[in-house]
């Protein structure tokens, strides 16, 4: 994976947008960020005031907690990935999580989210989230393809397979027909490859639907999760 070097001149320059309504959690962010020798933080209680800052701000980075009043960190990745705020729309976005919660880790992939953040923090695992985050590639998506996705917790919370937040995107139109699947581990998977079957959760939430062809983003956070994940092996068609 190749890192932006111009960005990389500018890295302690870069403006982080942290929001959570939690203001402990803010400050050991803030505290750890800081060690880390970022300066220009900037801090948000929810995702409206979260919006209202990237009106002045070019927020280069996000790391958002998911509930919060008014407007949850699901809602505003949805806003910014749909183009309904300032921010660009691929955003380098972190989610903080319990990566048991399997209803945000679905719905955050739909939205493709650049990286998942656990407590406790810590300053190796936060600066390895950032660093990864920011040289993912950059992806092309119409707006439209955000705005069927789910991002009501209470809604999340009532649907237990979350189809819904997992229609094929970023497909390539199916496999040839009668290509035959084959068996791979999880770190066998590679862009290209077209999933042969649903990536699932322990408790059976969808992570990944059948025929989804796979990006490194999604290689990436399917990574994330590996101890979350039903089984460890899949099958799929082509990107040998």
């Amino acid at each position: 994976m190749a890192f932006n070097h111009a960005l990389l001149d500018s890295f302690e320059r870069l403006n982080i947008l942290l929001v959570d309504d939690d203001a402990f959690v803010i400050r050991v962010l803030e505290k750890t960020l800081r060690l880390l020798g970022f300066s220009h933080l900037h801090k948000a209680e929810d995702g409206l005031q979260a919006l209202e800052i990237m009106n002045e701000v070019a927020v280069d980075l996000l790391i958002t907690d998911v509930m919060m009043p008014n407007m949850n960190g699901l809602a505003l990745l949805k806003a910014i990935r749909s183009g309904q705020s300032n921010a660009m729309p691929d955003l380098a976005t972190i989610v903080v999580t319990a990566l048991t919660d399997s209803e945000t880790l679905s719905t955050a992939m739909a939205l493709d989210v650049n990286g998942f953040l656990t407590k406790p923090f810590s300053p190796a695992i936060i600066i390895k989230k950032l660093l990864l985050a920011l040289a993912e590639e950059e992806f092309k998506t119409e707006h439209a393809d955000y705005q069927s996705i789910v991002t009501d917790l209470d809604d999340l919370a009532e649907n237990h397979n979350f189809k819904q937040n997992h229609a094929v995107k970023h497909d390539s139109g199916g496999n040839d027909r009668g290509q035959k699947a084959s068996l791979v581990t999880l770190f066998q998977l590679r862009p290209e490859m077209q999933l042969a079957e649903d990536i699932r959760t322990r408790n059976k939430t969808i992570l990944l639907s059948a025929g989804f062809t796979l990006n490194q983003k999604r290689i990436h956070r399917i990574w994330e999760l590996e101890d979350n994940l039903e089984k460890k092996n899949f099958l799929i068609y082509g990107g040998w």
